[in-house]
């Protein structure tokens, strides 16, 4: 098909008309107003989220920041070691709150609990045994951003991911 001066002129006619609808698409998300900050979720009085699944959850999505199921479900077997051991599981809503009105990220929060039922379910096993047998868990950097190399938790822990130590503490 040869070009003719009126297609040539058509399509001349149709970028020029993309390009400004593009030009206008970028203005208005450049003049558009900020998203409002998230607010503070209200946590209705009286309620308690205490389900072992739940809390569990939330000790992950917390502590467990890196893109590594291993740590998820290793942190969440803490949690499950730690409500057993306790024989209770404590009220996490206001953790729960906290967690979805700054800065929730579903995608996290859906690994979090991916890993509990991985670990409840036994689709999951932690390794090595000190890690499956641990009920607390201790960050090991300072405020600094400095290791330290001679903490007491250091020496005495089996099990230590992504810079946490799972130990082993006595009721």
């Amino acid at each position: 098909m040869p070009l003719t001066p009126r297609i040539k002129r058509s399509c001349q006619i149709g970028i020029a008309a993309l390009a400004c609808f593009a030009a206008l698409a970028v203005a208005g998300i450049a003049t558009s107003p900020d998203a409002p900050a998230a607010e503070p979720a209200h946590v209705p009085e009286g309620l308690v989220v205490a389900s072992p699944r739940v809390c569990a959850a939330l000790a992950v999505y917390e502590l467990a920041s890196a893109d590594d199921f291993g740590l998820r479900a290793t942190v969440a077997s803490t949690a499950l070691n730690a409500f057993r051991d306790a024989d209770r599981v404590p009220d996490c809503s206001p953790g729960v709150a906290r967690a979805v009105s700054a800065g929730f990220e579903p995608r996290r929060w859906q690994a979090s609990l991916d890993a509990v039922d991985a670990v409840i379910n036994g689709s999951f096993m932690i390794s090595p045994d000190a890690c499956v047998r641990a009920n607390a868990v201790v960050p090991l950097s300072t405020a600094d951003g400095d290791e330290p190399a001679n903490s007491p938790v250091v020496a005495r822990s089996q099990c230590v991911i992504s810079n946490l130590a799972f130990v082993e503490v006595t009721p």
